[in-house]
């Protein structure tokens, strides 16, 4: 194609028609650019569809993620309501008098007592779609806005998640000097012991008021827990809805 245009503009410029020559390049130009702007046109029009078809997958997998995620909160959560169940039940038995209560209702309270629930959530696709610069190129403003309330939100979930544990450990750690880790422990599955043949039982804990204070702290904290989950589900449902792809 190039040699045929050649071709004619060295028959007009034989031929002495100068003028003519001069339309004839600056026609042949105008379709050199005009090719030019064509095939910019239709690898800008490739680029966005794989980039359209690339943000449908990352919404996919962002879907999936959150959807898990939801899943293991719920199981969280029903775990998180039953210890909160047990505390209460293990604050409303401090007395003064003489307790009432068996040794080993105690000692199973107790038992719950001293686990404490944890969420690890994937963040796998988010964390990718982060460190790759993704986050800020998708095209749903309101789906960025809940990611990021999400990182930040999360990292308070964390922060309680942590506060619960040391509740926790010094639950742990006063009941070894003034109790018996033993019987609570005997009651549980995998501990393949019986209970303890020395003199002593949980029973007087419960006219401990420091060791109250430590139930009724973990507890409160329990509480704000179980509160963010409640959170932390509304958002994830936000997320799961603006992630569906049809």
């Amino acid at each position: 194609m190039i040699k045929f245009f050649r071709n004619i503009r060295k028959s007009l410029l034989s031929e002495g028609k100068t003028g003519k020559y001069f339309k004839y390049a600056i026609g042949e130009i105008v379709l050199v650019v005009i090719g030019i702007l064509i095939a910019l046109q239709i690898n800008n029009w490739n680029e966005k569809r794989q980039e359209a078809n690339q943000e449908k997958i990352t919404l996919s997998n962002l879907n999936d993620e959150f959807q898990d995620n939801l899943k293991d909160l719920d199981s969280i959560n029903e775990r998180l309501s039953n210890q909160i169940d047990a505390l209460e039940h293990l604050y409303s038995m401090f007395s003064e008098e003489e307790n009432q209560y068996a040794s080993k209702t105690l000692d199973s309270l107790l038992g719950k007592v001293f686990s404490s629930e944890t969420w690890r959530p994937s963040e796998f696709v988010l964390n990718d779609l982060k460190n790759s610069g993704g986050l800020s190129k998708l095209n749903n403003k309101e789906l960025k806005k809940l990611l990021f309330q999400w990182t930040r939100f999360y990292n308070q979930m964390k922060e309680t998640a942590m506060h619960t544990e040391e509740r926790s450990l010094d639950i742990i750690k006063f009941v070894k000097i003034h109790g018996s880790l033993r019987n609570a422990d005997a009651l549980n599955d995998s501990f393949p012991y019986d209970r303890s043949e020395l003199n002593i039982d949980n029973l007087s804990l419960l006219q401990n008021p420091q060791f109250e204070n430590y139930i009724g702290d973990k507890l409160f904290v329990l509480h704000e827990a179980q509160a963010l989950s409640i959170e932390a589900k509304q958002l994830i449902n936000r997320i799961v809805l603006e992630t569906s792809v049809d």
